[in-house]
């Protein structure tokens, strides 16, 4: 693949993504990441939604697997690590949205010439 950008270029790229990866928000997530995959109970929940996820779906979205699927999620969302978890995720990608439409609007400037 051609690389379209030059080396300046891609170091303030790499800057951006070392801002994200060196966020606060973003290292308690690869914390509480870790605190997940230790705990059994909370890993199984995880695992559940997900396959009754891929049932729900691969059912043709029957009802009767949905109320089951609502059931674990309403468990799960219950789970304080969980929660503390998808708010610091919330963070990060709101984190890389705003990253994003500043590199769009900056795009969008530069490209867009008045007639």
């Amino acid at each position: 693949m051609v690389s379209y950008l030059s080396n300046d270029s891609r170091d303030s790229l790499l800057k951006l993504v070392d801002y994200v990866k060196n966020s606060d928000e973003y290292l308690e997530c690869i914390r509480l990441k870790e605190e997940i995959s230790k705990d059994v109970e909370l890993t199984k929940l995880i695992n559940e939604v997900k396959k009754l996820q891929k049932k729900y779906i691969r059912s043709g979205y029957i009802d009767s697997v949905k109320e089951e699927l609502d059931s674990l999620n309403d468990k799960l969302n219950n789970y304080e690590l969980f929660i503390k978890y998808n708010y610091y995720l919330d963070k990060v990608n709101n984190n890389i949205d705003i990253i994003k439409s500043e590199l769009n609007n900056y795009f969008e400037k530069i490209t867009n010439y008045d007639y």
